[in-house]
């Protein structure tokens, strides 16, 4: 398998997980209050965000987009047939929060973390293209 096709298969499993772990929240103390609930559902979103990055920086090497950063990979899928401009705009604020979780999970707002469990929209539209392109190839 290809590491792009890995990252998928990785990425699915995460948000199948985020999905289940969803349905036991009741909002944003519900996180706060269990460590065990919390540290689930960080860590998969942790993972979440690192995928659509690495797969983001992976497509923008192939298609010979140059980025700086992580967050401008992501734009780079605008760019790339099969990839909707608002899809790449959707999802060009993951690297942020993928910092914010690693870095200030101390003060996390776990609203914000609700918040992205009901948003994952995009990611599933980028999981699409991505088996779409790859299915292609």
């Amino acid at each position: 398998m290809s590491p792009i096709i890995d990252r998928l298969a990785e990425l699915r499993r995460h948000l199948n997980h985020l999905y289940e772990l969803r349905l036991r929240i009741a909002g944003p103390d519900a996180l706060r209050q269990s460590i065990s609930l919390s540290n689930d559902v960080l860590h998969s979103l942790l993972v979440v965000c690192q995928m659509v990055i690495d797969i983001a920086s992976e497509l923008s090497a192939r298609y010979g987009l140059r980025f700086q950063d992580y967050t401008e990979a992501v734009r780079n899928l605008a760019a790339i047939p099969g990839f909707s401009p608002s899809m790449a705009s959707n999802l060009e604020k993951l690297p942020g929060f993928r910092n914010v979780l690693i870095h200030q999970y101390v003060t996390l707002d776990y609203a914000r973390v609700v918040e992205a469990l009901d948003r994952l929209g995009a990611v599933e539209e980028l999981a699409e293209a991505v088996r779409r392109i790859e299915a292609g190839s």
